[in-house]
């Protein structure tokens, strides 16, 4: 019989190989390591610098050895055969339109949407499945806390269980975000609804079981969050970026402290996590692959029995989905400078970011194009010419419903105070450069995007991918892409200038009215000088907000008081 998955192919096997791999799984090739609260750290023979902590070692003993080398019983035996493997490979061939998803469910709380293929003919499927928070879950830090926690205890749970599975082809994920669960379902198709049973009601409650861990898995969230070495400086710089700007975010620290308070995180603030989460969720469900219309709408209503959440008799009901991520809308241009959190690290991290608004299909076309056009010169500038840290980045990214363009640089070289002069000098170059792009680089700039957005899905994962941040959002404009394909072909028979490019790139960093939306963050290295270079101007000050010094995200919120956030509208058209 064939192979249907496997991590790995072998093509030619190496028979003396495997037999010497084979013959060297002996007890005397054995390393056994012991973790016990019992051992003391004064008979320790080694430590561990890093990690800081001491150990043990020493050879096993010849007796234990010879006991291994002799071992038997029914637990050495092979495993069971493979329960799971797929059997049934036909294909359903059925497929949604060019128009996108086709809504099947809409009742009560769960709405759920169908793809079909795709144009990717194998007997697999993928399923994304939002299980959305209310409002009220974003807005507390231990709310945060108590998502990550249910996602470790939940992973703990079905370990052992889903192995068969997965061993099988078929897999999961769980993960938490700020406005929901995500759970996801990917591979053959035949049993995969064995695989949503198994894995959606400790999703929903996980019981005695999620209790006995629960301590386990906080003091483990609380290594990870104590563990700051994990992330690179810009990468620090970013977490505040966010903290700041997105409502409902918090601070490494922030998170840190709560789930240290075994008052706010607790067996029993986790129960009443789980029960608010699941007192007023929505369902969104996305179904692609090699499933048909009518068991779509059968794994729909599966899943919301499974979860428990209503479906109710209303087919036409919208399902407003909660806690979408707000973006701030400053007044003035905002500046965050904070410390390297990594003790003797000499390397500082500066983000500029320049906020373009919520933008039309006609803008994402022409800061797709920017955002291809400017990493170069940028990198070219700050990390080739100026030597300013091997870590430099320019592009235009989305922000929840705006889309910024921001430049990132990482080094120790110069003060982030500096750096951020030569950021500005280096877009305000880029401005003449976009300027004086003739009309053939404009065309191939065009036709560059025009291939991306023309490429055929090459697996579910894509056909998938291409809609559901669509209905994770609630946006719905499946027609994206042939809107944005529309532009390209209506500017390249009418204009062949940079025109429509030097507008969007001016409204972002240089607007002809009103104030730039200019958001600053500095982390500043071991031994650099946090104080400011220079007072500004008081024509500068009354344009400019005076820095922040990122305590957490509450003191930021506490100075931008009556700061407004940009609507959550997505433009499709």
């Amino acid at each position: 019989e064939d192979v249907l998955t496997a991590g790995v192919l072998i093509d030619k096997p190496d028979k003396e190989l495997i037999r010497s791999l084979l013959s060297s799984i002996v007890p005397s090739n054995m390393n056994m390591a012991l973790l016990s609260p019992k051992f003391n750290d004064s008979t320790a023979t080694h430590h561990e610098p890093y990690y800081n902590f001491s150990y043990a070692e020493e050879a096993l003993e010849p007796g234990l050895l010879a006991e291994l080398s002799n071992a038997s019983g029914f637990g050495l035996q092979p495993p069971p055969p493979l329960a799971y493997v797929p059997e049934s490979l036909d294909l359903v061939g059925e497929s949604a339109g060019p128009e996108g998803p086709e809504a099947l469910v809409g009742a009560g709380r769960v709405q759920g949407w169908w793809v079909g293929s795709g144009g990717v003919q194998l007997p697999k499927a993928v399923l994304q499945l939002k299980v959305g928070f209310p409002a009220t879950v974003v807005e507390r830090v231990e709310d945060a806390i108590l998502a990550a926690i249910h996602v470790r205890i939940v992973h703990h749970i079905l370990e052992q269980p889903t192995d068969a599975l997965q061993t099988c082809g078929l897999y999961y994920s769980f993960a938490a975000h700020s406005d929901g669960f995500q759970v996801s379902f990917s591979g053959f198709d035949q049993h995969m609804s064995k695989m949503i049973e198994m894995v959606l009601p400790p999703v929903r409650t996980s019981g005695q079981a999620g209790k006995d861990i629960f301590e386990v898995t906080r003091r483990q969230l609380l290594l990870n969050l104590a563990d700051i070495t994990k992330s690179q400086p810009y990468q620090h710089a970013m977490e505040a970026f966010d903290a700041v700007t997105i409502k409902g975010s918090f601070t490494r620290s922030e998170l840190h402290r709560a789930a240290l308070d075994t008052q706010l995180v607790s067996p029993e603030s986790y129960e009443r996590f789980l029960a608010e989460v699941f007192a007023n969720t929505r369902l969104s469900l996305l179904v692609a692959g090699n499933i048909g219309r009518d068991r779509t709408k059968q794994i729909t209503e599966s899943v919301a029995a499974l979860l428990r959440v209503p479906m109710g008799t209303s087919i036409s009901e919208q399902i407003a989905m909660e806690g979408r991520p707000q973006v701030l809308n400053p007044a003035h241009p905002l500046e965050v400078r904070m410390p390297n959190p990594i003790p003797a690290d000499p390397n500082s991290a500066t983000l500029v970011t320049y906020q373009f608004g919520v933008p039309s299909i006609a803008d994402r076309v022409h800061l797709a194009m920017l955002s291809e056009f400017i990493n170069r010169p940028v990198f070219e500038a700050l990390r080739t010419e100026r030597q300013l840290g091997y870590v430099v980045f320019g592009y235009a990214a989305p922000h929840g419903s705006i889309v910024e363009i921001r430049v990132i640089v990482q080094g120790f070289r110069e003060s982030p105070d500096v750096v951020e002069a030569l950021i500005e000098e280096t877009v305000s170059n880029l401005t003449s450069r976009i300027e004086k792009l003739t009309a053939d680089e404009v065309r191939a700039r065009r036709e560059s995007l025009r291939t991306a957005l023309t490429k055929p899905s090459v697996s579910l994962g894509q056909v998938a991918g291409q809609h559901w941040g669509q209905i994770w959002d609630g946006t719905h404009c499946f027609n994206k892409k042939a809107l944005q394909l529309a532009v390209l072909d209506a500017e390249e028979n009418s204009t062949t200038s940079a025109a429509p490019l030097v507008a969007a790139w001016r409204r972002a960093v240089a607007p002809t009215s009103g104030h730039r939306k200019k958001i600053t963050v500095k982390l500043f290295g071991a031994g650099v000088n946090r104080i400011p270079m220079s007072a500004p101007s008081s024509a500068a000050a009354a344009d400019e907000r005076g820095p922040i010094t990122l305590v957490g995200s509450e003191d930021a919120r506490a100075k931008l008081k009556g700061e407004a956030y940009w609507p959550t509208d997505f433009i499709c058209k």
